[in-house]
């Protein structure tokens, strides 16, 4: 299954639960770092492009760092949020980190 079609999926889950996916709302995209300098470059790396990051520690053996990405997504569809999440792995590839997935809360 691709990245598209596992988003794809995601959305039709929260759209059947009742989420009206039409309404603007932040998104939080995960990513994780085996090195604070690393989580750290990331992070500044992703503000400079508009992004809110937020660099908190966590527990994952080998990954002790996670970087919080969020972004408003006035429609948050699949195109976008999956594009989103592809630009933002190859960043966090460049600093030894890898995406850990994406969520939301409902407006």
């Amino acid at each position: 299954m691709s990245l598209h079609d596992e988003n794809a999926e995601v959305l039709r889950h929260m759209a059947a639960a009742g989420d009206d996916l039409r309404r603007p709302r932040p998104m939080d995209f995960n990513h994780i770092f085996p090195t604070r300098e690393g989580a750290i470059a990331f992070a500044r790396r992703v503000d400079a492009e508009g992004f809110s990051p937020v660099v908190r520690p966590y527990d994952k053996p080998g990954f002790p760092f996670d970087v919080t990405v969020t972004t408003e997504m006035v429609v948050p569809t699949c195109d976008l949020i999956t594009a989103t999440e592809q630009r933002l792995q190859a960043l966090a590839a460049e600093y030894d980190g890898r995406a850990d997935g994406w969520g939301c809360m409902e407006p």
